[in-house]
């Protein structure tokens, strides 16, 4: 007997559900959709409206002036008008008051003042006789000096006036006496008359 030869069967595999599949082609759909519609979103709103990127919130904003910094200008200072003082009553002229009058001096304080100024006067005369020319004229300035000084003392009452007369008699006979000695005169009577004047003066002390 021949041996039987194989018989050859052609088996194909169980088909698998097509479950699996159909669900992840949905989601991929719906992802889809919603892709678009968010993709539409953000181009329907304005792009000021537009929410930042994510990436820069981390980044401080830098701080903006606020209003009153850039809005409000520095004030220019003005120049204050000094204001016109108003017209105001002259015052008064000051009140000067009188002098005091000086106490009345006696005789013998008065007489111990001038008294030594006399007696100059009578040996500066007796000098001036013998002088001449500039000699003379400085001589007589000293007696001129000391005329004014007794001219000064303020003399007792009962005195007072009379002084000052032959005083000032004293002072132009020295005038006189020195201009003989600038001219290169006689000095013959300014000196006699200055001599004169100076002894009654002493007389007058002499009461």
């Amino acid at each position: 007997m021949s041996e039987q030869q194989p018989e050859y069967v052609w088996a194909f595999p169980p088909e698998k559900r097509r479950g699996g599949r159909s669900w992840l082609i949905g989601v991929l759909v719906v992802a889809a959709v919603v892709l678009a519609g968010a993709v539409a979103l953000m181009l329907i709103r304005p792009w000021n409206d537009a929410p930042a990127p994510a990436v820069m919130s981390s980044v401080t904003p830098m701080p903006t002036p606020t209003a009153s910094e850039s809005l409000t200008p520095t004030p220019i200072p003005t120049p204050t008008s000094t204001p016109t003082p108003l017209p105001t009553a002259p015052l008064p002229p000051p009140t000067t008051a009188a002098p005091p009058t000086p106490a009345d001096p006696e005789l013998g304080v008065f007489r111990g003042k001038v008294q030594p100024l006399l007696d100059d006067a009578a040996r500066g005369l007796s000098f001036a006789g013998d002088s001449t020319g500039a000699e003379g004229v400085q001589l007589v300035d000293q007696l001129q000096g000391d005329a004014g000084r007794m001219s000064d003392a303020v003399a007792p009452r009962s005195i007072a006036n009379e002084w000052a007369d032959r005083v000032s008699a004293y002072g132009a006979a020295l005038d006189k006496l020195r201009a003989a000695f600038e001219t290169g005169t006689s000095t013959g009577s300014p000196l006699a008359a200055a001599e004169s004047a100076q002894k009654r003066l002493q007389q007058l002390l002499d009461r």
